[in-house]
């Protein structure tokens, strides 16, 4: 396993950290960030691409599996990372995903509202009801009437 670093990998990464610190950093959480700071020690320096197993993720924020699991989707969600899975030879063992940092975020999020209103819901088909005629007269037997 790789050790525990706490710098980003380079030039490029540490300009990328910087960016996202400044301007991302509210919008995405502090556990989100921590997360893409991590991303930034590990990540090849030219490239901005790393295979990091998850687990050196976990060990370096020291956070549990799935905080840091669900802080990569959040992360991917936004657009500030692409996390491609790898496999084994054969294609049946997952291995650590590879994990690429954008140059460039793909959108900007300082435009953007704070939630995105959810699409009106489908509208329910209208079933026809089956309506039953009632009898004339009394739906239900008077009491001296024997039944």
């Amino acid at each position: 396993m790789q050790p525990i670093r706490t710098q980003p990998a380079g030039p490029k990464a540490f300009r990328l950290y910087s960016m996202v610190r400044d301007t991302y950093r509210q919008e995405i959480g502090e556990r989100a960030f921590s997360v893409y700071e991590a991303l930034t020690y590990y990540v090849d320096p030219k490239t901005l691409q790393g295979t990091i197993p998850l687990k050196l993720l976990a060990e370096t924020v020291r956070a549990p599996l799935t905080t840091v699991s669900r802080c990569l989707h959040r992360l991917w969600e936004e657009n500030l990372i692409t996390i491609t899975p790898q496999w084994d030879d054969y294609g049946c063992v997952p291995q650590a995903n590879l994990y690429t940092l954008h140059a460039l975020p793909l959108k900007l999020m300082s435009h953007q509202p704070a939630y995105m209103p959810m699409a009106p819901p489908e509208r329910r088909r209208q079933v026809p009801c089956l309506t039953i005629p009632r009898r004339p007269g009394r739906s239900r037997p008077h009491k001296n009437m024997p039944a």
